[in-house]
């Protein structure tokens, strides 16, 4: 007859606490692993959220630097130029003065930016003009352009900062047009 095999009292006593070893072992290795993707996943979200706000600056910032493009384009500076009234009261300022800051009007831009975007505008000189305009005597209105900087700035503490700048020069439509 065949017997099973049964260790003996030495045996056993090598065997006991092994296993409860090698299952904490294994418990430390699945909790490391496990704060690990907690630590991932929320320094992906952070990157997300500032990718995220980054976007909504640079889209208000391109929206404020139109704005004011357009405030140029709706003005009578081809023919005026700019003097500390204009400054003051319009953000349209004379080559090399300091910057004038001017806010957009609230409900113009995304509610989601807690500062509002700002722009100013300064003047550059006369730039060149369409070709054969200041051969004439006397020489046409376009015969010199104006040339403007626009600056836009969209920032907040903690948020992010964008600043765009764009230069413009006005030119009269061609005769005819």
């Amino acid at each position: 007859m065949l017997r099973a095999y049964q260790p003996g009292p030495v045996a056993r006593h090598r065997e006991r606490g092994i296993s409860l070893v090698v299952v904490l072992i294994l418990l430390v290795a699945v909790s490391v692993l496990g704060i690990a993707v907690l630590r991932s996943s929320a320094m992906q979200e952070r990157m997300s959220a500032n990718l995220r706000d980054r976007n909504l600056a640079v889209q208000t910032t391109e929206a404020t630097l139109r704005f004011a493009q357009e405030r140029l384009a709706a003005g009578a500076w081809d023919t005026a130029l700019p003097d500390a009234t204009s400054c003051n009261n319009l953000s349209i300022c004379p080559t090399g003065s300091a910057p004038r800051w001017r806010a957009m009007p609230a409900g113009s831009y995304d509610a989601q930016i807690p500062d509002p975007p700002e722009y100013w505008i300064e003047y550059l000189g006369q730039g060149p003009a369409r070709k054969g305009s200041c051969d004439q005597l006397p020489p046409t209105l376009d015969c010199f352009s104006p040339m403007y900087r626009v600056t836009a700035r969209t920032r907040s503490v903690g948020r992010a900062d964008v600043v765009m700048q764009a230069n413009i020069i006005s030119r009269i439509p061609e005769p005819g047009t």
